[in-house]
């Protein structure tokens, strides 16, 4: 029985040896990410927008006097995500058949013929949306998905050209 009882009192020693022969070394890194300011159309940056819809003034006989109509979400209103703070300009073109600051034009899908109109920053329709000085600013983007709508105005003609459908395309740019 003695040589039982020492077989256990020869080991702990040797249990003790190997923990204190054991030595740990540490290290550490560094984990980073860098958020640049970003923008998309639409109220997503994973699925963004790539057709803001149409603006559409109905359908009329004739138009004695001129014709406003507002933009809404999927129907010509301008959505936008941003990186919160993010500086960002809204600029839209003239459109596709010879616009300009003073009147956008569509143009009947079978001929030449014209009517005038415009786009609007604001619904009293005194600040039209175009390039240059003439764009929507924000200064610093909110938190949120922002939709800016479009008032838009058809001009009053005398002499009616013919019957069809008008329509002209604008290019809207987003620089952030």
């Amino acid at each position: 029985m003695p040589g039982r009882l020492l077989a256990p009192l020869i080991l702990l020693p040797l249990m003790f040896c190997s923990a204190a022969r054991a030595a740990t070394a540490t290290a550490a890194f560094t984990v980073t990410a860098t958020l640049t300011n970003g923008c998309a159309f639409g109220s997503s940056f994973s699925s963004p927008t790539t057709n803001l819809g149409t603006i559409n003034f109905g359908s009329m006989s004739s138009i004695p006097a001129n014709v406003d109509t507002t933009s809404v979400a999927g129907a010509g209103s301008v959505v936008v995500t941003c990186t919160p703070g993010t500086s960002v300009s809204i600029a839209m073109d003239y459109g596709t058949h010879g616009g300009s600051a003073t009147r956008r034009f569509l143009q009947n899908t079978t001929s030449t013929e014209q009517l005038g109109y415009q786009l609007f920053q604001d619904a009293a329709r005194s600040q039209v949306w175009g390039n240059g000085a003439l764009v929507k600013s924000v200064a610093s983007f909110p938190a949120t998905t922002q939709t800016y709508p479009v008032y838009a105005r058809l001009y009053a003609v005398t002499t009616l050209p013919s019957a069809g459908t008008y329509t002209d395309t604008v290019t809207v740019t987003l620089t952030y």
